[in-house]
């Protein structure tokens, strides 16, 4: 960690910076916090790269891109501003140490270990490839260890100044000994998410053994080895060897599907005490002095004083080391891609060559450098900056903070969007993975582990969410939901049914555990109000499904109703005393007729016999209508949703493990499919969300 100078800012954008954490080709990255705490790393970029606007604009798209990953098992993008004076991006800062310093320094991973990391990294890749993204440079100095499992970092910067600074045609970015043989031979198979599972099996080998899959080398060699080599798998336990050589195979065709890998490496999870102990106790080390340096506030030179909450006086930072300088953007030597060729071809290891042919390191933190790897003729930059050997090290508390810092904000990883309409036979499905198991039962409350259930308050009145069938049975999205939730907490949903105004009391009082019943999330209901009547001491709100109102119409809707500037002089059927009826009264509206229903059958009846042009309505309920009875097929939605406002699972405010548990495994679920096949199946996709955030609603 090094103290700011006068010329680096203190605040960029909603983040008080407090420090700066290190620097590189693409700029200077920064220890920051939000308003309420949240500690984050936050990328600058250099004044080069700002006066780009083709790195502008791929900066903007890429981070675009990035912040649709959400998952346990990935460090999300929390705000951007790619076109602000200075573009900048933050990330969440986690306490971790990167797999290349907790190896070197500790060695390798014991066999459980590893393969909890192999576990988490391909949920990580699940979450990645599911966005349509390919991650592209894998490799130890990208992920996190942390207490809560691996973490797969960084959002793509440094592949949009790659872009910026190399104008040869036929470009790749990625690392030596981990780039998979369609990187390196340009005249290869497309780039797809099979590169990344080559690149997990990489990761493994270095992992369980302590060296890569093709030894250490120059990165010529390396890039040699991995295209007319077998990779080196000596020393790993048995069951990763096999999955890391499947990994390995150099034909991407010829690689599994995370499907098949995540089935055949288990459930991440539990990850209490997964790392040896050497690792657990910097972690603790590392969450102890973030938690110190975030509670203080800055002093002159330097000085971090106690906030007025914990008392004592000033102590003086202990600073780290001053960083090297910050080198100059760009390959200072770009290496000429050697061409595949038939055996007896010269070994690159017997050739000599001048020493700057060596491809260095967008950002020189990374023990092997991440190469950009051109095909023809390119200029060496005129001021090449060598990169610095690796020097394994047990740094002080505050140096690893500073290190896990510069990992989680400065690494060289370049996320690209796949085609529209990927498809293919590896790399990646979009709804596959491993639901089932107790991936997060560590994390919920001692109580609920030992019964294995956690007790919901539902109202089953409101279908298509939550209703009682013919059967007398409760059915519905939120049902259904809740059972996937289960299975990836390990334990049973038990749903409980109660009336709506009696839901957030029940909770507040201990009957349910959790409140899932299509519940708005508003700041009322977080704070336990709700109409002026007090329903307790508050709630967190996991938002989960976004409903508003959707506009229904006969089949094919022959008004041609578009969306709610087509409501004016139109007769509109909207529910008794519902938000519809407020809705189509607000200024603007044109001053529609309304016709006003008890029920969504009466409603939908009148506008099925053509009385009514269009139906307002809650959307669930709506689509519910169209997919059954009351819909009769003669009917449809039209347009997107209006007014739409977040819905959330209720957790007491207490209760915060049981909160992050849920969260975690739903956001799991959004990212391996299980989310969007419930919502398809109950006919409501267009509510979907693509994270789970807590206390969303206003």
């Amino acid at each position: 960690m090094r103290p700011l100078s006068k010329h680096d800012p203190r605040q960029i954008g909603p983040f008080r910076i407090v420090g700066l954490l290190g620097g590189g080709g693409m700029g200077r990255v920064y220890l920051g916090h939000s308003a309420d705490g949240r500690a984050v790393a936050v990328k600058t970029a250099r004044s080069e790269l700002a006066d780009d606007p083709g790195f502008r604009t791929r900066f903007a798209r890429e981070v675009a891109a990035a912040r649709r990953v959400s998952g346990p098992f990935v460090t999300p993008v929390v705000d951007a501003a790619p076109h602000d004076d200075v573009p900048w991006m933050a990330t969440d800062y986690v306490p971790g140490v990167s797999l290349t310093d907790a190896v070197r320094d500790d060695g390798p991973l014991p066999g459980p270990a590893a393969r909890l990391l192999t576990a988490g990294l391909l949920h990580a890749l699940a979450a990645v490839h599911a966005q349509g993204l390919v991650h592209r440079d894998l490799k130890p100095s990208n992920i996190l260890l942390t207490a809560e499992g691996p973490r797969v970092i960084d959002f793509g910067i440094a592949y949009s100044a790659a872009e910026t600074a190399l104008t040869a045609t036929g470009t790749a970015l990625g690392t030596p000994g981990y780039m998979a043989p369609e990187q390196l031979v340009m005249s290869g198979p497309e780039v797809t998410g099979a590169a990344d599972v080559f690149a997990l099996g990489g990761v493994i080998v270095f992992a369980a053994t302590g060296g890569g899959p093709y030894g250490s080398a120059d990165p010529q060699i390396l890039m040699y080895r991995t295209v007319h080599e077998e990779p080196r798998l000596d020393g790993l336990p048995d069951g990763l060897r096999e999955l890391a050589a499947d990994c390995l195979a150099r034909e991407p065709g010829q690689r599994p599907a995370l499907p098949v890998l995540m089935n055949r490496a288990g459930t991440p999870g539990p990850y209490a005490d997964w790392l040896p102990e050497p690792v657990s106790v910097r972690l603790r080390e590392l969450a102890g002095e973030l938690d110190h340096l975030l509670s203080g506030r800055t002093g002159p030179a330097g000085e971090v004083r106690p906030a007025g909450a914990r008392g004592g006086g000033a102590r003086p930072m202990d600073f780290s080391p001053p960083l090297p300088p910050v080198p100059p953007p760009g390959p200072t030597g770009p290496t000429e891609l050697l061409p595949s060729g038939p055996a007896g071809s010269p070994n690159p290891a017997d050739r000599s060559g001048p020493a700057d042919a060596v491809p260095t390191a967008v950002v020189p933190a990374d023990a092997v450098p991440t190469a950009f790897v051109t095909k023809g003729p390119a200029t060496p930059h005129p001021n090449p900056t060598p990169v610095p050997s690796p020097s394994p090290s047990r740094r002080r508390v505050l140096a690893a903070l500073a290190g896990a810092g510069v990992v989680a904000g400065g690494g060289a990883l370049g996320w690209t969007l796949w085609p529209d309409g990927f498809g293919g036979s590896t790399g990646g499905s979009r709804s596959g993975g491993n639901s089932g198991g107790k991936s997060r039962v560590a994390v919920l409350p001692k109580g609920i582990r030992d019964k294995g259930v956690i007790t919901v308050g539902s109202d089953p009145t409101y279908a298509p969410m939550e209703y009682l069938d013919t059967g007398g049975r409760t059915v519905g999205m939120d049902i259904d939901l809740g059972k996937a939730l289960g299975r990836e907490l390990g334990v049973r949903f038990e749903f409980e049914s109660t009336s709506f105004d009696s839901l957030l009391t029940g909770l507040d009082a201990g009957r349910f555990d959790l409140v899932m019943s299509a519940m708005t999330d508003t700041r009322d209901r977080q704070q336990g109000r709700t109409g002026g009547t007090g329903t307790g001491r508050g709630v967190d709100m996991i938002d989960y499904f976004d409903i508003g109102l959707g506009l229904l119409v006969r089949k094919g809707n022959p008004e041609g109703v578009g969306g709610p500037d087509d409501l004016s002089g139109r007769t509109v059927a909207v529910e008794r005393g519902g938000l519809a009826r407020d809705y189509v009264g607000e200024p603007g509206r044109g001053n529609p007729k309304v016709r006003e229903f008890d029920t969504v059958n009466e409603l939908c009846e009148d506008v099925r016999a053509g009385r009514s042009a269009v139906g307002l309505a809650d959307f669930p309920v709506l689509a519910h209508a169209v997919a059954t009875r009351s819909g009769g097929g003669t009917l449809e939605l039209v347009g997107d949703q209006l007014d739409p406002a977040p819905c959330g699972i209720a957790v007491a405010k207490s209760e915060t493990d049981l909160r992050d548990a849920v969260r975690d495994a739903l956001d799991r679920l959004i990212a391996n499919g299980e989310y969007a096949k419930i919502l398809k199946k109950w006919g409501v996709a267009q509510g979907a969300v693509r994270r789970a955030v807590v206390n969303g609603g206003k």
